[in-house]
């Protein structure tokens, strides 16, 4: 997989904090992934586990908080406690880069597994 370049979609610039988090994620053994879906959006989130930010982000959606949605993203596979600060400081530094008048809201969960 590694030689396989995805490119961003049709028409969409990646941001430098996005770019910044890409480069956290190819130098780590662990996964972190973020895409800004709306940079104004009021809702932010960060969230961790295996398969829990698909649902989690689903989920507001299904609660009608779609078009609110600022980003999407995951960290997961254990990243180290420099990366999650990284992580948890590029989302936030994002987050608070503008005001909205409306407040945002910023939603972290954390899935584990017991072996």
């Amino acid at each position: 997989w590694s030689i396989n370049e995805f490119p961003t979609p049709f028409g969409r610039k990646r941001l430098p904090e996005e770019d910044y988090i890409k480069d956290l994620d190819e130098k780590s053994g662990a996964s972190l992934k973020l895409t800004i879906l709306n940079p104004n959006g009021r809702i932010w989130l960060m969230v961790a586990g295996g398969g829990a930010s698909v649902i989690f982000s689903d989920t507001v959606c299904d609660l009608g908080g779609a078009s609110e949605i600022a980003n999407y993203g995951e960290y997961s596979g254990a990243p180290s406690e420099t990366q999650t600060y990284e992580y948890a400081k590029t989302i936030l530094g994002l987050m608070t880069k503008t005001p909205n008048p409306d407040g945002r809201c910023f939603s972290s969960m954390v899935t584990a597994t017991r072996n």
